[in-house]
């Protein structure tokens, strides 16, 4: 398996008009193009308090590279903070966890 990827995954936890989030991704498209990177797609799923979001670029990325770019982008800030904890851990399938809903105990 390996340690390069070419999506990110973006946690917003607030809900927002069409346009707003159109006004969001087309603004996260900036960055990343202002950062190097070409966006291929995005995704966006509905969540309990917001969006979940998977942008799909043309270059891999390093776990590192990964966390950084997201947090950048303004995914969920405690997220970004285990994120950055795990990207240099071993143990890869830790790495990045975004559920379309939280699973109950």
């Amino acid at each position: 398996m390996s340690d390069l990827t070419n999506i990110l995954k973006i946690d917003i936890d607030v809900k927002v008009s069409r346009e707003e989030l159109a006004l969001w991704v087309c603004t996260r498209k900036l960055l990343l193009k202002h950062l190097g990177y070409t966006c291929r797609d995005v995704k966006i799923t509905t969540s309990k308090k917001g969006y979940h979001v998977w942008i799909h670029l043309n270059e891999q990325l390093t776990r590192y590279e990964v966390a950084l770019v997201q947090f950048l982008l303004g995914d969920d800030h405690a997220r970004c903070h285990f994120n950055f904890m795990r990207a240099d851990l071993a143990c890869a399938n830790k790495f990045n966890i975004l559920f379309n809903y939280k699973l109950e105990a």
